[in-house]
C-alpha cells in the first residue's frame, strides 16, 4: 500500500508523513489529519479525543463529498466542493458531529413505538433522528430530510486518539447543508394533465352536484334550501299521488316528476327574483358558480338534485307498475309489459355464444369475445345497484357496457358488426339477470336530465337495447334460445355429474364423419368460457373425457384445445387439470394430445402462457411431479408471476408434497439441463420479500444441488426484506437438515447481523429457547450452531471453550445481559455488572501479568453513557466480540486455567463475596505467597542483574510494540481501503449513464454495511498491541520499585558515612570497618559500566551484611551530648531504611519471578495468538474473494445474456 501525501493544499504544505488519504474526505480529515494540532480541527480533535464515546459523527456518502459543491455556491462562478468545506470550515465539520452521550429529548410514538430522539451537534445546532431518518433543525439554514444508510464503528488508527478507540459513524446520503450535483439534474416529465385540459374540465364538471353547492355556498342554501324542503316533505299533497301504490299509467307517473321537476326550476328562478330580499346576492353567486364551471348546466344540476329526493319513490313506483300482472296490459299500459322475469333468465341460464350465428369462428377471437362478455355482464349489473340514483348513472352504464361489448382493442383483428353486437348483448342481458330490466330501460329514456333526442350513439344503444329485449320476448325465437340451453345443460350436468350413460347418448345423435355443427353442444361453452371438455378435465371421469375428445378426430382442432381456456383466470386446460389434480390417465391423454399435434413454438407458448395471477404451466406442475421430466424442458422456468414466484420458486414452497424430495430432484435437474451451461442465476428466483431458493426451501439442499455445483450463481448470505439470511430462518423455524446443510458451505458468513436489528444466529437461538428450550428439535439446533462456533472461531488445542453469544436488555434488572455459552452447552446469562466484576476481581489475582485491564474491554463500550438507539444492540455486538477475543486469548496464556476461569463466568456471580472482600482475600494471598518466599537478601550486584535482564526485556518488548504499532495502523487503514475500493468499484460500474446517475432516483451502490475483511485481524492485532502496552506497564511499576530500593540503599550509606565520621579513629581496628568500606565500595557501584555478565544471581548475600546494624561496644561518653543524640537519631533511622529496603528485597524478588515469568508467557502468547489470529484473517478474507468475486461473475452474467 503505496504512501501518499493528501490532496488538500493546507496539508500539502506539512512535512508530517501520514498514512494513505480516504476516500471519505470528512473521515480523512478527522481521523488521518497530519495538521490536527492546527486550526480548524484542533478543538474538534480535542474534544473528540477527550470524550470519543459520547460523540458519534454522522458521515455523508464519500461520492457526494467529492463531486457535489455547496448549494450556497449554485450561483457563484466558483464553485465550493464540499470536500473543500472538509479540511476549511470548521462548522461543517462541527455540524456533523452530534452530542449523543447527551440527548436534548426524546419521546416514543404510542402505535409504532419508533423512538425520535433530538441531539446537539458540536457546533451547537439541532437535529431528528427518526425511523432511519434524520432531519436538519434548529441552527441549519435548510430543512432537510435525509436518508441514514448504515451504522458502523470506525476503528481509530492515528496517534493523536487513544489506541484502540472506535468512533461511532452514522452514514447518511447526502451533507447535513445539501449538496449540488456538477450536473444539472434533468427536468421533471411533464405531468399528464397538462396537455389534456379538455379532458379533465369534464371529469371536474361531473364531481359538481347541487348539494354540494349547497354545502359549499350558505347563501344558496339559505336562499332555496327550505323551499326545497317543503317540496320533497311527505306531506306535501299536490304530489301524493307518488306515494300511493296503487296502478297508474307509467305516462303518469312521469306526468308527476316532470311537475316536480318544473317546482324546483321555479324555487331557483324565484330566489333572483327582484321582490326577494338576497335576489341580487343570489344571481351574482348563480354567476359566480357558473364563471367558476365553464359548461356547466345547472338545470342537470337541478333535475339529478330532484332525482336524487325523489328516486326512490319513483323507482318504487315503476317496480309496482312493472310487476303488475300482465293480464291487461297490452290494453292498459303497452310500456309496462315485463318481458324478462326470473323463470326466462332461469331458461337462458346455459346459453353459450356460438349458437347466436356470430361470424367468429377462430378460437382465439371467441374467447376474446368471451372476455368481453364478462366484462360488460359485470358492468351491466351495476344497473342493480343501490347507490345508482339518477339517469346519468345508468346511462353512463350503458355507455361503458357497448364501449366493452363494441370498441377494438390494440393488436386485436376483432371487428365488431351491428349483428355481432346484438349477439353479444344478448349474452350480456341473459347472463347479468337484470330483474325489471324493462323499468330500468323507461327510467333511462324517460327521465334523463340531458336531452339525448339528437345524441346518434344514445339512440343506437337505446335501440340495440331495445331489439334484445324485443329478440328475447318473441315467442320463436325465445324458443330456440331456450332449447339450445337446455341442450347444454344436459350435457354439462351429465358431465359435471359424472353420468357417462347420459353423455353417450347425446353424443351417439352426432355424426362421427363430419365436423361439429357450431351450434352444437359439444362446441358450447359457459359464461366463463370454460367448454365441455374442461368439464370433464374437471369431473375426473376418463370415460367422459375419452368419449368427448377421442370419439372423433374432426370434432375438435388443436387450435380449439390450445385455446379452450377459462377467460376469466385465463387458466388453459393444462392448468386445470394440474389444479384440479384430475385423473392420471385424462392427465397423460390430454398431455400426449398436445405434444403430437402442436408444434414445438405452439407447445412452448402454451405450457408458458400465464393466467391472471401470472402463473404458467410450470408454476403448477408440483401438483403431478412426473410432467416434469417430460415437459421441463419446455418451461420458462424463470417466468415470474404476480408475486415474483418462478415455477422453481413454486415447486420449492410446495411444503406439504409427499415426494418432496423427488419433486426437488427432478425439477433442479431439468432446470441445469436447460441453463446449466451458462450457469444460472439464482437472484432471478427471488419473491416481492426478498426470499432467495435457500430461504424457503424446506429440506433437500443436496438435492437440488444449489450449493454443490460450482456453475451456480448463488448469495448464500442474502438478506430478505426481513433482514434474515438463510441461515438466521433456518434457526428460527428450525429446518435441521437446511442448518446442517449451509453450515458445510464455507461462503457462508456465519457471524453475520443484519443491518438495521443487528441480530445474528445467535439473537435467533436464543428467540427459539424461550419458546421451546427443552425440546429435542431445539437441543439439536443448538448444538448444530455452538460446534460450528467453537470449531471455526475458537482455539481448538484445548478443550476448555466460552464464548458470549448475545445480549440482550433485561426490562427487570434494568441492564444488558450477556449470554455465555460453553463448549458442553452450559449457558448463562451475565449482567454487564457481573461480568465486569469478575474481570477486574480475575486482574486482581493476577498482578503484574499479561490478563488484560478491564479498559481493554470496556475503552469502546461504556454502558453508563447514553448513545444512539441505532447503536445500541450494535454497541452489545461489539462488546460481545471483545469479550470473545478476551476468551480466545485466554486460551494462549499459560498461567490461567480456563476451566477455572470460564466455570467463574458460568456460576451464579451473585453468590460471591463482595469485591472489596474479594480485595482482602487475594491480598491476604498474595502476602501469604510473598512470605513463603522466606528471607530475601540481594545485593547491588543482584539489582544490577536485574534492572539489566528487564532493560533488555523492554527494549526487545518496545521494539516489537513499536512494528506491531505501526503494523495495527496499516491494518485499521486498510479495512478502511477495502471499503474505498469496494465502494468505488461499485461505483464504477453502476454509473454507466451520468445523468442518470444524478438524478434524485439513482439509488447510490455505497450504502453497504461498512466493514472489510481486514477488521477480522485488527481486533488480534491492535489486542496485542495493547496487551503490550500493559506489559509495559508492568514493567514500569518494578522499576519503580528498584529505583526506590537504589534510593533506600543511597540514604543507608550515606548514614553509614556520618556515623563513620562520628566514631573514634581506632575504627580501622573495628569489625564495621570493613563493612563501611565494602558499602562505600558499593556506592561506586551504582555507577554501572555494563559489564556484568549475569542476568540474574541467587546469591544469599546481602547488603544488609554490609550496613553496621549496630554500633556494639562503641564508647559514646567522648561525645556531646548533641552528637551523641545525633548518633542515636542515624541508629534508628539506619534501622527503618534497612526494615525498608528488605521489605522491598521481598517486594522485588516477587514481582521480578513475575514479570520474568510473563516476558516468557508474553513471547509465547503474542506468536500463538496472532497464529490463530492470521488464520481467522485468511477465512474471512477467502470468505470475502468468494463473495465479490460472485458478484462479478453476476455482471459478466447478465452482459452476457
Amino acid at each position: 500500500m503505496a504512501r501518499q501525501q493528501d490532496p488538500r493544499p493546507q496539508l500539502q504544505r506539512s512535512a508530517t508523513t501520514h498514512l494513505p488519504v480516504l476516500y471519505n474526505p470528512l473521515l480523512n480529515c478527522i481521523f488521518n489529519n497530519p495538521n490536527h494540532s492546527k486550526a480548524p480541527f484542533k478543538r474538534v480533535i480535542d474534544e473528540l479525543k477527550n470524550k470519543h464515546n459520547q460523540y458519534t459523527i454522522l458521515v455523508p456518502a464519500a461520492h457526494i463529498l467529492n463531486e457535489f459543491h455547496d448549494p450556497t455556491s449554485d450561483d457563484s462562478s466558483t464553485k465550493v466542493l464540499l470536500k473543500d468545506l472538509c479540511y476549511s470550515n470548521e462548522d461543517f465539520i462541527k455540524s456533523h458531529i452530534i452530542k449523543t452521550g447527551a440527548p436534548v429529548s426524546s419521546t416514543v410514538t404510542p402505535i409504532s413505538k419508533e423512538q425520535s430522539v433530538i441531539y446537539n451537534t458540536m457546533s451547537g445546532k439541532q437535529v431528528l433522528i427518526k425511523n432511519q431518518m434524520i432531519y436538519t433543525g434548529k441552527g441549519f439554514k435548510r430543512s432537510l430530510k435525509l436518508k441514514i444508510t448504515s451504522v458502523s464503528y470506525f476503528k481509530s488508527f492515528c496517534d493523536y486518539f487513544p489506541k484502540g478507540a472506535q468512533f461511532m459513524i452514522i452514514h447518511i446520503e447526502s451533507s447535513l447543508i445539501g449538496g449540488s450535483p456538477p450536473i444539472k439534474p434533468l427536468p421533471p416529465l411533464p405531468t399528464p394533465t397538462s396537455s389534456s385540459g379538455s379532458v379533465t374540465q369534464p371529469e371536474k364538471l361531473n364531481n359538481v352536484t347541487f348539494e354540494k353547492l349547497l354545502h359549499n355556498f350558505p347563501l344558496l342554501s339559505r336562499a332555496v334550501s327550505d323551499k326545497f324542503y317543503r317540496l320533497f316533505h311527505h306531506n306535501n299533497l299536490q304530489f301524493h299521488q307518488l306515494r300511493t301504490r296503487t296502478r297508474k299509467k307509467l305516462s303518469h307517473i312521469k306526468a308527476e316528476f316532470n311537475k316536480m321537476q318544473e317546482e324546483a326550476y321555479k324555487i331557483i328562478s324565484d330566489s333572483v327574483r327582484i321582490e326577494n330580499p338576497n335576489s341580487e346576492q343570489t344571481y351574482n353567486l348563480l354567476n359566480h358558480i357558473i364563471s367558476t364551471y365553464p359548461g356547466l348546466d345547472l338545470n342537470k344540476l337541478v333535475h339529478e338534485y330532484v332525482e336524487l329526493n325523489l328516486y326512490d319513490l319513483m323507482w318504487s313506483q315503476l317496480i309496482f307498475q312493472f310487476n303488475y300482472p300482465n293480464d291487461d296490459k297490452l290494453e292498459y299500459d303497452p310500456e309496462a309489459i315485463k318481458h324478462l322475469t326470473a323463470s326466462e333468465y332461469e331458461r337462458l341460464s346455459c346459453l353459450s355464444l356460438n349458437q347466436l350465428d356470430l361470424p367468429v369462428t377462430k378460437p382465439w377471437l371467441i374467447n376474446e369475445l368471451h372476455q368481453r362478455i364478462y366484462l360488460a355482464i359485470q358492468e351491466f349489473r351495476k344497473l342493480s345497484d343501490p347507490s345508482i340514483v339518477n339517469s346519468t348513472m345508468k346511462s353512463n352504464i350503458l355507455y361503458k357496457t357497448m364501449d366493452i361489448l363494441s370498441q377494438s382493442r390494440s393488436g386485436s383483428e376483432l371487428v365488431i358488426d351491428a349483428d355481432s353486437l346484438i349477439g353479444l348483448l344478448v349474452m350480456t342481458v341473459v347472463h347479468a339477470k337484470i330483474d325489471n330490466i324493462e323499468a330500468h330501460v323507461y327510467y333511462i329514456k324517460n327521465f334523463d336530465a340531458v336531452d339525448r333526442s339528437n345524441d346518434g350513439q344514445f339512440s343506437y344503444i337505446m335501440s340495440n337495447l331495445d331489439a334484445v329485449i324485443c329478440h328475447l320476448s318473441e315467442k320463436e325465437s325465445l324458443q330456440s334460445l331456450t332449447t339450445s340451453s337446455q341442450e347444454n345443460f344436459d350435457l354439462w350436468s351429465g358431465i359435471v355429474d359424472s353420468d357417462v350413460e347420459k353423455v353417450r347418448r347425446i353424443i351417439e345423435k352426432t355424426p362421427l364423419d363430419h365436423e361439429l355443427p357450431a351450434k352444437h353442444c359439444l362446441l358450447s361453452k359457459n359464461i366463463n368460457g370454460e367448454s365441455a371438455l374442461g368439464f370433464a378435465i374437471k369431473a375426473k371421469n376418463f370415460d367422459i373425457y375419452n368419449l368427448i375428445l377421442n370419439t372423433s378426430m374432426l370434432w375438435y382442432s388443436i387450435d380449439f384445445i390450445l385455446f379452450d381456456k377459462n377467460v376469466i383466470t385465463n387458466q388453459n386446460l393444462l392448468m386445470t387439470a394440474l389444479i384440479e389434480e384430475t385423473n392420471e390417465r385424462i392427465l397423460d391423454d390430454f398431455l400426449s394430445t398436445i405434444t403430437s399435434n402442436a408444434t414445438i413454438n405452439e407447445q412452448i407458448a402454451y405450457f408458458n402462457s400465464p393466467d391472471t395471477t401470472g402463473r404458467t404451466v410450470g408454476h403448477y406442475l408440483f401438483h403431478n411431479h412426473h410432467l416434469i421430466s417430460k415437459i421441463g424442458h419446455l418451461i420458462e422456468w424463470e417466468l415470474k408471476d404476480n408475486n415474483s414466484h418462478t415455477p422453481l420458486f413454486s415447486l420449492c414452497r410446495c411444503y406439504d408434497h409427499a415426494d418432496y424430495l423427488e419433486l426437488l430432484q427432478v425439477g433442479f435437474d431439468v432446470v441445469y439441463k436447460k441453463y446449466g451451461k451458462k450457469g444460472i442465476n439464482f437472484d432471478k428466483h427471488m419473491d416481492k420479500s426478498g426470499n432467495s431458493l435457500l430461504h424457503i426451501i424446506l429440506m433437500g439442499i443436496p438435492q437440488t444441488q444449489i450449493l454443490s455445483r460450482k456453475e451456480n450463481l448463488v448469495n448464500v448470505n442474502l438478506t430478505n426484506l426481513k433482514n434474515l439470511t438463510p441461515l438466521m430462518l433456518y434457526v428460527k423455524y428450525g429446518r435441521l437438515d437446511n442448518l446442517r446443510e449451509i453450515l458445510k458451505d464455507d461462503r457462508l458468513d456465519f457471524l453475520f447481523q443484519d443491518r438495521r436489528s443487528f441480530y445474528n444466529v445467535f439473537d435467533y437461538l436464543s428467540f427459539v429457547s424461550t419458546k421451546s428450550s427443552s425440546s429435542k428439535e431445539y437441543k439439536q439446533i443448538e448444538k448444530l450452531i455452538v460446534d460450528h462456533y467453537f470449531d471455526n472461531f475458537f482455539p481448538n488445542h484445548r478443550p476448555e471453550k466460552l464464548a458470549a453469544f448475545n445480549g440482550k436488555f433485561d426490562s427487570n434488572l434494568k441492564e444488558w445481559v450477556i449470554h455465555l455459552k460453553s463448549g458442553d452447552y452450559r449457558s448463562k446469562s451475565q449482567s454487564l455488572k457481573s461480568i465486569k466484576q469478575v474481570l477486574y476481581v480475575e486482574k486482581l489475582q493476577r498482578p503484574l501479568s499479561i490478563f488484560p485491564d478491564a479498559d481493554l474491554i470496556w475503552r469502546n463500550h461504556a454502558m453508563n453513557v447514553s448513545t444512539s438507539p441505532m447503536f445500541q444492540k450494535l454497541r452489545i455486538n461489539k462488546l460481545n466480540a471483545k469479550l470473545n477475543v478476551l476468551f480466545q486469548s485466554m486460551m494462549f496464556q499459560n498461567e490461567v486455567n480456563p476451566e477455572q476461569l470460564f466455570g467463574t463466568f458460568l456460576d451464579d456471580v451473585s453468590q460471591n463475596l463482595s469485591v472489596l472482600e474479594q480485595k482482602q482475600v487475594i491480598s491476604a494471598v498474595h502476602e501469604s505467597n510473598k512470605k513463603s518466599l522466606g528471607e530475601i537478601k540481594l545485593k547491588f550486584s543482584n539489582i544490577q542483574e536485574m534492572e539489566f535482564f528487564l532493560d533488555f526485556s523492554l527494549q526487545d518488548i518496545k521494539k516489537y510494540s513499536s512494528n506491531f504499532s505501526k503494523l495495527s495502523k496499516l491494518i485499521c487503514i486498510g479495512e478502511q481501503k477495502q471499503i474505498d475500493l469496494r465502494n468505488i468499484k461499485n461505483l464504477t460500474m453502476s454509473r454507466i449513464n451520468e445523468r442518470s446517475f444524478f438524478s434524485k432516483v439513482f439509488i447510490i451502490p455505497e450504502y453497504y454495511y461498512q466493514q472489510g475483511s481486514l477488521g477480522v485481524l485488527a481486533e488480534y492485532i491492535v489486542w496485542i498491541d495493547m496487551i503490550s502496552d500493559e506489559l509495559m506497564k508492568h514493567f514500569q511499576r518494578v522499576s519503580q520499585d528498584m529505583n526506590a530500593w537504589k534510593k533506600l540503599y543511597h540514604e543507608i550509606c550515606n548514614i553509614n558515612s556520618e556515623l563513620k565520621s562520628m566514631e573514634p579513629n581506632t575504627q580501622a581496628d573495628h569489625p564495621n570497618g570493613t563493612a563501611a568500606h565494602q558499602a562505600e565500595s558499593e556506592v561506586d557501584g551504582l555507577h554501572r559500566t555494563g559489564t556484568n555478565s549475569s542476568l540474574f544471581s541467587t546469591s544469599t548475600h546481602t547488603y544488609a551484611e554490609s550496613i553496621p546494624d549496630e554500633s556494639e561496644g562503641l564508647n559514646l561518653f567522648g561525645l556531646g551530648s548533641s552528637k551523641r543524640n545525633r548518633y542515636k537519631r542515624l541508629i534508628v533511622s539506619k534501622a527503618d531504611l534497612v526494615k525498608q529496603i528488605m521489605k522491598l528485597n521481598i517486594d522485588i524478588k516477587w514481582e521480578y519471578e513475575i514479570i520474568a515469568t510473563q516476558i516468557s508467557n508474553f513471547l509465547t502468547f503474542r506468536s500463538q495468538f496472532l497464529k490463530f489470529g492470521v488464520s481467522m484473517y485468511v477465512k474471512e478474507e477467502i470468505r470475502c474473494l468468494k463473495e465479490r468475486n460472485l458478484e462479478m461473475r453476476k455482471i459478466l452474467y447478465r452482459v452476457k445474456v
